[in-house]
This record gives C-alpha cells, structure tokens and sequence, in this order.
C-alpha cells in the first residue's frame, strides 16, 4: 500500500512540475525567444507552454517555423518536432527562470540574406490536440548575411598631391588595395590601400581622395585619406578608410584621385 501511495505522489509531482504533460493540456503559449549560438553555430527558437492556470508543462508538438529578414527576403522555412525531452528551465536577465523548448536550427540551413535583422514567424500545433495561431518574435544582428565585392583601380596609380599654389608637392603611388567585410552586429567595410611615396619632402601629410560607387553608379560615400610624415621611398599600408551602411550582397566601385583643395 505504501509503494502505490508513493508513486501516485511521484506522478502528482511530475504532473505539477510540468514534465511529461500531453499537448491536450496545453492551453497558451507562454513566452518565447529567438538567438544566434556562436558556440555550435546553430540558432534556437524558445518555446514555453503552459495550462489555462498559466503552469508550465512540455509536450510532444509540431511548430512550423519561417524567418523574413528586414529586406523581406524569406531565408527560412521549416517545421521542428518537439519532445518533452527537449524542455529545460533557462534564465534571462529579462525574463527570469523560464521552462522551455529549445528548438535547434543549423547555421547551415537558414539562407544567406541583405540584412542580419529581421523576424521569426512559428505555428506550434499538433494534430487533433492543440493549434495556436502565428506568432513572432525578432532576430536581431543575428542572421546571416551575404558578402560583398569591391573592385579597384588598375595599379599602379599615381597621384599627385598639390600644396596651397596648385604646385605638385609630392607624388602618391598606389600600387594595390584589398578590403574587409565584418558582418557581426553593424556591417562594415574596411579598405586598405599600398603604396609608397614617389617624391616630395616630408609635409604633415599628404592627403589624397576617394570615393564609393555601387552597382548603379550611385556615389554612397566619399572621404580623404591622410598619410603622415612620409619621406620618399617610405611605403605605407594604410586602413583608415572604415565604411558603415554597406548593403549585403551589393557590387561596389572604390576610385582614389588626386585631393581638391
């Protein structure tokens, strides 16, 4: 008689604790989350479910999921199975302990896109139990992105930097350029260029421009590089030229001229 009181307890227990609860309990979604995992290069969707009393339980349940990135550009579409083993409480500074799902989506299976925002669009249902209508939540600095490509002049290109009586003061040779594309949080551009000093004394700096060009021939951004202290035959590798705003997947057009006073 002991044992069957005991484990009736046990099962009491399990009940109210919200674990091995059936779908056909679950009355309301309640809270639910989405974040990139740089430790296993994968992403999940949170899910909490609980009782019309608002307790949490875990359930076996479908959930269709779809992501629209903010250039509404749909780089996701998918339905996850959930089990009861995949519930588990999880803290945030936000939302406190929480109980729940911890859907996994492989890095590899959302696509590459204009923009790391966007949103998280999921039905949770299961057949002749439970239907939820959708919901969203948001993904931010998160999603993938595609690279860009940037071309150049041809090298070498010399440039001339003229002092405030139009003469030439000192003559910039180019001689090559590469560029960096990081596209963690804010997108940025970074462009290096090479080069030497051809001729010319040594000024505070020598300044040459540049400018941005996209695939439509709009010009995005413009600017002035400064090159300081350079006697003749100094080479230098400068990167100081570091370009927010940029447009995922665009074709750019980087030209270097002569600086206008």
């Amino acid at each position: 008689m002991k044992r069957k009181i005991l484990i009736l307890g046990l099962v009491i227990a399990l009940l109210l604790s919200g674990c091995g609860s059936s779908a056909a309990h679950v009355e309301m979604l309640k809270g639910w989350s989405f974040q990139y995992n740089n430790g296993t290069n994968d992403y999940s969707l949170f899910i909490g479910l609980a009782d019309n009393n608002s307790r949490s339980l875990s359930a076996a349940v479908d959930v269709d999921i779809r992501i629209v990135n903010d250039a509404n550009e749909e780089v996701y579409v998918g339905t996850k199975s959930v089990s009861p083993d995949d519930f588990d409480y999880y803290t945030s500074q936000a939302a406190g302990k929480q109980y729940l799902a911890n859907i996994r989506i492989p890095a590899a299976e959302i696509k590459t896109g204009k923009s790391a925002n966007g949103k998280v669009y999921f039905t949770v249902y299961k057949e002749n139990q439970v239907q939820f209508d959708e919901v969203s939540c948001d993904a931010l600095y998160c999603l993938p992105i595609d690279d860009i490509q940037v071309t150049f002049d041809a090298f070498p290109l010399d440039l001339q930097v003229k002092d405030f009586t139009g003469g030439t003061a000192s003559v910039i040779q180019i001689q090559g350029a590469e560029f960096r594309f990081d596209k963690d949080f804010s997108p940025k551009l970074t462009i290096t260029i090479i080069g030497e000093k051809i001729s010319g004394s040594i000024s505070g700096y020598d300044t040459i421009s540049y400018r941005l060009y996209d695939s439509e021939g709009y010009m995005v951004h413009s600017g002035s590089i400064f090159l300081t202290s350079l006697r003749a035959g100094d080479r230098f590798k400068d990167d100081s030229v570091v370009i927010y705003d940029i447009t995922p997947g665009e074709t750019y057009t980087f030209q270097l001229s002569e600086y206008i006073w």
